[in-house]
């Protein structure tokens, strides 16, 4: 594995958490929930005849948010948008439901006709420099922010975003400095120091994130994701056994959480403790704890225990596709264990799948195109195979570590580059 990719993806998977306040990304919550002090749905006094349903429908769409139908959450916002007399911070209101609808071009219309003292200018710039954000428009959320900074008006989640916005546009020396004043000025908010350590890990300097997450963690003793930094650097730079505890530590204060549990067995993995590895992930799963990706990894440990040829491998990655029907990884062992099995038509599926996944010339891809040559190989649909090979070479062969190092990478970018 790169070094820094470890570190990397569960940095950023905190980071989004300094000014995406939830995993889910409902990045207006945080504008009613902790800035306003008011409910989500916030209360007029006066709402016109025609718009007389509106209560019912904010009720609506957040019914369907909870469901994740941003389609349909949108759909019931725009005839919430088109009436007429809506309140000024109920149609701020609905901005912040597009903005957890995904819809940010939408909720950016809706911020930009409000009024700048609707709710409050702090929080009415930030939301717009959010919406810009999300719409990958860094520059333009950079310029409302410091704006909102020279006017006076700023707090620690518009440092977080500014910061982050640089790091976006890789003006790593602008990030480093908004972030070092936000640490000082917020000592006590964790994501000043996620923030700074994520930026470390951007430019290389892998002993400076370490010297910050040895500070986090001193900080924060009750912060399972200062743990989690600390460890994912340390496991980058090769400290499996260091990396094991603080991971552990992380464990115990976040119980229901996946990514401990996944990360402490994939450092006994690197140390060859497949069998305690295997423990560590069956644990997690009996405790209640469901994530595709633990039984992925639980297959590779269980490849290194007992061979490629159980079934009990088949059994885990079986389970893996089942929780995440899209993990290109599972599907891409599964096919080749099906394929060694000698069920060539059997891992064709999962093979065609897997390369649907994920387009691109990564491992995974350049794994399944691989190996689904060698099934059309094996069905004697020769043409279609020597095509296959020569997209990867005749030379190509696939490797398991290839495969996990392949999912550590996705875990990572998905967690720092959403």
């Amino acid at each position: 594995m790169e070094i820094g990719i470890l570190v990397a993806t569960v940095a950023s998977k905190i980071r989004l958490k300094a000014y995406l306040r939830d995993a889910q990304r409902h990045v207006l919550l945080a504008i009613c929930a902790l800035v306003l002090r008011i409910p989500p749905i916030c209360h007029a006094a006066q709402v016109n005849t025609s718009c007389s349903e509106a209560e019912r429908i904010f009720a609506k769409v957040e019914v369907r948010l909870e469901k994740k139908d941003d389609r349909a959450a949108s759909a019931l916002l725009r005839g919430l948008a088109s009436c007429p007399n809506l309140s000024p911070v109920k149609r701020f209101n609905v901005g912040w439901l597009y903005g957890k609808a995904h819809d940010f071009t939408s909720a950016l219309r809706i911020f930009a006709s409000l009024p700048a003292e609707i709710p409050d200018r702090l929080t009415h710039a930030y939301a717009i420099a959010l919406a810009q954000f999300e719409l990958g428009h860094y520059q333009e959320a950079i310029d409302t922010l410091t704006a909102l900074r020279a006017s006076g008006k700023f707090d620690a989640k518009c440092g977080d975003l500014l910061g982050v916005s640089y790091s976006k546009l890789a003006q790593y020396q602008n990030a480093y400095e908004v972030m070092v004043e936000n640490l000082d000025q917020f000592p006590s908010d964790p994501y000043q120091y996620f923030n700074l350590m994520t930026l470390f890990v951007d430019t290389g300097e892998l002993d400076k994130a370490a010297q910050v997450a040895d500070r986090a963690v001193a900080s924060l003793p009750q912060s399972a994701e200062a743990f989690t930094m600390r460890g994912s650097i340390e496991l980058s730079q090769g400290e499996a056994e260091k990396a094991y505890h603080d991971f552990a530590s992380a464990a115990r204060l976040s119980p229901k959480s996946s990514d401990p549990p996944f990360f402490m067995a994939l450092s006994d993995y690197r140390l060859s403790k497949f069998s305690e590895a295997v423990q560590v992930l069956q644990s997690a799963i009996v405790s209640g704890i469901v994530d595709s990706d633990l039984h992925y990894l639980l297959a590779e440990c269980l490849i290194r225990i007992n061979g490629p040829d159980s079934e009990a491998v088949l059994s885990e990655l079986s389970r893996a596709i089942e929780l995440n029907p899209r993990s290109a990884s599972a599907r891409v062992l599964r096919g080749q264990r099906l394929l060694e099995f000698g069920h060539p038509q059997e891992a064709m599926v999962d093979l065609k799948i897997a390369r649907q996944i994920d387009p691109d010339s990564g491992r995974d891809t350049r794994n399944a195109t691989y190996l689904l040559a060698r099934a059309y190989l094996a069905l004697g649909r020769r043409d279609e195979a020597k095509a296959l090979f020569d997209q990867v070479g005749s030379q190509f062969s696939p490797t398991s570590a290839e495969a996990l190092n392949q999912l550590s990478d996705q875990k990572m970018r998905i967690a720092l580059h959403p």
